[in-house]
């Protein structure tokens, strides 16, 4: 019974164990497709705001299109919306939290409207204003031009905006203002609130939970993707696409002064060159800018690679960032490159203004016209310490894959120590036993189980999924087929579910009734859109049939991995079982010292077969066993000293796996200030020459800039 009992506990601890991998792999898949969701959202909101000029407002009553009237600065992503703009944001209607900055006044993202002005010269101050005059203030500037320009205006002033209560904001320490977050809510409601979403995440405050939260004893297992002003900035390549515009705005103003200059006020026209000198400085504070952004992300994929491999991927958010926060470092250098290239275009406009002004007046001296500079303190100084740190992250990595090794190499020992022990409790004092071979077939029947155990916990995992991906997408391919079949029925049919439901929902006081026909609504309405276009709904048909058939495909490939898999796990199985019994109930055995018998040992689980003057071994060699493969002779513990070792050899690879993408910051971040330090080095050439010319008339030069405002740039 004693025997019985401790079968029956041994299978209950490896049925639990299977479960809780189960439930770990299952969140890791869940995970990645909740990363995924999130991602293309993103990259539908910058389509959107690329198309419309401005982010769109928050979904307010989960109907999929946004709710401008509102003030609301957070609600659900406006799918419907996106989509009508040209963005597939790749969720169905309300899934997602979004978050946007309408703060009000030059703090809404969500307004369109003429909120950029190309830089002009100032004559009668002799300074660089910081907006040019519209014709509604007595200016000569065309109003109403709305670009891309006007949200990189709101996106700048918001950059530099102190945080104000009534803004959106990341609660973090301290807090800060964003442009916009989007909040997965995962798989379940980790808090218990009733709802999905967990902690700020879940509230009507303007405001979401830090990116880089951690769950908290399971209370909490949110997302957030986060889009600060910088990265938006830099993402919509704002600082490239205004000078570009302002270039042409200084060839205008150069017109304005070369046309005033022919009065003789050479003096005055001198300081157009200083409109370049203040696009290098914008500039210079834009490379800044994105050298933080990049230092941000490069230390948040540091992280979680850390965090990844140091959990051999079970660490399921660390996982899915890495890659995300990896890539973007990357597009730190492209970024620089754009901003260098401005920093070039402010010389050359430096270099036609001063020829402009020279070529008005053939008095004018050349060689008092100086081109701007860049400085480049600021961002050199982040490049270093983003270098800097790079390295000491690197040097840390190497420390940890040190003690990493030291431990492997302590567990080797202890188990070849273990080893010598079960060798020398068989032999009892002499040189050789009898049942020497039976030792050596057992430590490979561990070695063997533990390789097989590992791969059916992976050909378990990949049956898992791909069913899955099977049952779901041969439910879609189901559903698809009956909307084609009945399409013009199911139109009539859903057209009168929903307005029922608009009666219940508007008759119902109860909110989570409410709730719930909310979201019947939500689906039907999702159904007719999709029915209301045939062409996408037989696109939609085909894409399912595609995707079942490979998903069924993989399944058929990965459940014979898994039978495989099985058999050779109870085939290793078995053969520790009997290697382990024919060593621990070997029965009477000799001893021999050289090629002497000098004993007779005796090692059984049975009584009556050891006789008076046998050395009984029973009890030694039981006690090595255990302490090579733990309490159980059914199968070997993981972390018994004998399998250690590999556990160990695991650890170790995942951290070395690292030190590929250590290296590749350290190597990026030197590269970027190698690249900021050979700007600051090298500046653009400058050559100012010239005598004078009939100038262009100012009148031909604000046409030219009005349509390049209009076009939205040069590019």
């Amino acid at each position: 019974m004693v025997q019985v009992l401790l079968l029956i506990a041994v299978l209950a601890g490896l049925a639990t164990m299977g479960y809780l991998q189960w439930r770990e792999r299952s969140a890791v898949d869940s995970s990645r497709q909740e990363r995924q969701a999130l991602s293309q959202a993103d990259r539908a909101i910058v389509t959107f705001a690329t198309v419309m000029r401005r982010l769109p407002c928050p979904d307010t009553n989960r109907d999929g299109i946004e709710d401008c009237g509102a003030a609301d600065q957070k609600g659900w992503l406006p799918s419907v919306s996106l989509r009508l703009a040209g963005a597939d944001p790749g969720v169905d209607v309300g899934q997602l939290r979004y978050l946007v900055q309408r703060g009000g006044g030059k703090n809404d993202l969500t307004l369109l409207d003429d909120a950029w002005r190309p830089l002009e010269y100032d004559t009668t101050g002799k300074t660089y204003a910081s907006m040019r005059a519209t014709t509604a203030t007595g200016g000569d500037y065309q109003a109403d031009i709305v670009t891309l320009t006007d949200l990189c205006q709101r996106l700048d002033d918001g950059r530099t905006a102190p945080f104000a209560i009534g803004m959106a904001e990341v609660r973090s320490s301290p807090v800060r203002t964003t442009a916009y977050a989007l909040v997965h809510p995962g798989n379940d409601d980790a808090d218990g609130d009733g709802s999905l979403f967990d902690g700020t995440n879940a509230s009507a405050d303007s405001a979401v939970e830090d990116p880089t939260l951690r769950p908290l004893l399971s209370r909490y297992n949110d997302i957030v993707l986060e889009r600060s002003y910088a990265s938006l900035l830099a993402g919509l390549h704002c600082a490239p696409l205004i000078d570009s515009i302002n270039t042409v705005a200084l060839a205008h103003d150069v017109v304005l002064q070369v046309d005033d200059l022919k009065t003789g006020n050479i003096a005055a026209a001198k300081q157009a060159i200083v409109f370049a000198a203040l696009g290098a400085a914008i500039t210079a504070a834009d490379m800044t800018g994105t050298i933080l952004g990049g230092i941000a992300d490069a230390g948040n994929a540091a992280v979680e690679w850390a965090l990844c491999a140091a959990t051999l991927g079970l660490a399921v958010n660390a996982c899915a960032a890495a890659p995300q926060h990896t890539a973007a470092v990357a597009l730190t250098g492209g970024v620089l490159y754009a901003n260098g290239v401005s920093v070039g275009l402010n010389v050359v406009a430096a270099i036609m203004a001063g020829n402009a002004l020279a070529l008005a007046d053939s008095s004018v001296d050349s060689s008092t016209l100086t081109c701007p500079s860049t400085d480049y303190t600021q961002a050199l100084t982040a490049a270093k310490k983003e270098w800097d740190d790079a390295v000491a992250a690197r040097d840390a990595l190497i420390t940890k894959i040190n003690d990493k090794t030291n431990e492997l190499n302590a567990a080797n020992i202890a188990r070849t120590n273990a080893i010598n022990n079960l060798v020398a409790q068989v032999r009892a004092g002499g040189s050789s036993s009898s049942i020497d071979s039976r030792i050596q077939p057992v430590l490979d029947a561990a070695t063997t189980w533990e390789s097989s155990s590992f791969s059916l916990n992976a050909a378990t995992q990949r049956r898992d999924n791909y069913q899955t991906a099977v049952t779901q997408w041969t439910n879609q391919v189901a559903t698809y087929a009956d909307m084609l079949a009945n399409r013009t029925t199911l139109i009539t049919q859903l057209n009168a579910d929903i307005a029922a439901l608009d009666a219940q929902i508007a008759a119902t006081t109860d909110p989570a009734v409410k709730a719930t026909l909310q979201k019947q609504r939500l689906e039907k309405t999702s159904q007719l859109t999709l029915l209301n276009d045939p062409v996408a709904l037989q696109g939609e048909y085909d894409k399912a049939v595609t995707e079942r058939n490979n998903a069924q495909a993989n399944l058929n490939a990965a459940q014979a991995d898994l039978s495989a898999a099985q058999a050779s796990v109870g085939s290793a199985q078995t053969s520790f079982q009997t290697a382990y019994s024919n060593l621990r109930n070997a029965g009477r055995y000799t001893i021999f010292v050289g090629a002497s018998p000098a004993a007779i040992g005796c090692t059984t689980t049975a009584s009556g077969v050891c006789q008076a003057g046998d050395i009984v071994t029973s009890g030694g060699i039981q006690g090595a066993l255990v302490d090579l493969f733990g309490g159980s002779s059914v199968s070997p513990d993981p972390d018994a000293k004998y399998l250690k070792p590999i556990k160990l050899q695991r650890e170790l690879n995942a951290l070395q796996s690292q030190l590929g993408e250590a290296n590749k910051r350290v190597t990026d971040a030197q590269n970027i200030y190698n690249q900021l330090k050979t700007q600051a080095d090298n500046p653009p050439p400058c050559n100012i020459t010239g005598k004078g010319v009939t100038p262009m008339p100012p009148s031909a030069a604000l046409d030219i800039l009005i349509k390049v405002d209009q076009k939205g740039g040069t590019r």
